[in-house]
C-alpha cells in the first residue's frame, strides 16, 4: 500500500563486527507511490582494517575498497542525495548508529529525518514469521531470491516489507505507521555522546580540535611502565559508560582505539 510521502529506504554494511561502527557500504532507495525511483549506491574506504568475520558475511575485502571514496565524501553525497525524506531500515537502530560515528568523526551536518524501522513494524504486522531477522522475512514472503548483506540489495528487501507491513495494517499514513515504531530513531540521538574527560586527559579535546599530535603515556601499572606512543587523535566518544580515544597511529598510519582510563599522561 503506497504511503503518503517519499521514504529514503537505506542499508549499510560495516567493517567491524565488534566495538565502535566504521561505515563499509551505503546503499538507498527512493521509494515514492510504492514505486522505486531512485537508488544510490557506494562502497567506503574504512580507517580500520576489515574484520575477516565481517568479510565472511558481506563478502566484501580490503581490495575491494581500494579505490573507494572516504566515509566524508561518501556521507556528503548520501546527504545531498537524501535530502530531507524520512527514511526507514531494518532494526533501524543499528544503522543510525553506524551513520551517527561517521558524522562524529566527519563532522558532517546531518538530518535529522526520523526513521521508520521494519523489525518494529513486522514483528507487529507479520507476527508469524519464525523469526523476523531480514532473511527470515524474505523467505517467509516468499520475496525474489538474491544476495543480502550488501547494502543496495538490503534496502530494497527493507523496502518490500515496509510495503508488506503497509498493506497489511492498511496504513497510507507514514506517520501513523512512524507511531507503531516507538521512541523515534533518528542520526543525531545515535552520535556517541562525549568523553568523560579527567583534568590530565584535557590536552585531548584541543589535539582533536586543532588535529595536533600528542604523546601518549599509556596502559602500564604499579608494577609495569606504560608504554609511550605518538597519535594524531581524531575522536573522543562514550559507549557503554566508559570513554574511548580514536586516533591515528604515526607510526603505522592506522587508526586505532585507546581507553582513556588506561592513559596516564599526555604529552603535547
Amino acid at each position: 500500500m503506497p504511503l503518503d510521502r517519499p521514504i529514503v529506504v537505506v542499508d549499510t554494511e560495516t567493517a567491524t563486527l565488534s566495538g565502535a561502527p566504521h561505515l563499509l557500504e551505503l546503499g538507498a532507495v527512493r521509494v515514492e507511490a510504492g514505486e522505486v525511483v531512485d537508488s544510490f549506491e557506494t562502497l567506503v574506504a574504512p580507517a580500520v582494517e576489515i574484520e575477516e568475520e565481517a568479510t565472511a558475511i558481506h563478502g566484501i575485502s580490503n581490495e575491494d575498497v581500494r579505490r573507494a571514496p572516504l566515509a566524508a565524501d561518501a556521507l556528503s553525497q548520501f546527504n545531498e542525495w537524501a535530502g530531507s525524506d524520512w527514511m526507514c531500515a531494518h532494526n533501524a537502530g543499528f544503522d543510525a548508529r553506524v551513520l551517527g560515528f561517521e558524522h562524529a568523526r566527519t563532522g558532517a551536518p546531518v538530518s535529522g529525518s526520523p526513521f521508520l524501522c521494519t523489525l518494529k513494524l513486522s514483528r507487529r504486522h507479520i507476527p508469524e514469521s519464525p523469526d523476523h531477522k531480514l532473511t527470515t522475512l524474505c523467505q517467509h514472503l516468499d520475496l525474489e531470491e538474491g544476495d543480502h548483506h550488501r547494502a543496495l540489495a538490503d534496502a530494497v528487501w527493507c523496502w518490500q516489507v515496509l510495503e508488506e507491513c503497509a498493506t497489511r495494517g492498511e496504513v497510507k499514513s507514514a506517520t501513523e505507521l512512524l507511531s507503531q515504531c516507538g521512541v523515534p530513531v533518528t542520526i543525531p540521538a545515535f552520535i556517541p555522546g562525549p568523553a568523560r574527560m579527567k583534568p590530565r586527559l584535557r590536552p585531548l579535546t584541543e589535539a582533536v580540535r586543532n588535529g595536533d599530535e600528542v604523546t601518549l603515556l599509556y596502559g602500564g601499572s604499579e608494577s609495569g611502565v606504560a608504554a609511550s606512543m605518538s597519535v594524531l587523535p581524531r575522536l573522543l566518544y562514550e559507549r557503554h559508560k566508559k570513554s574511548y580515544l580514536e586516533a591515528e597511529c604515526t607510526r603505522t598510519g592506522t587508526l586505532k582505539t585507546y581507553l582513556l582510563d588506561r592513559i596516564q599522561k599526555v604529552l603535547a
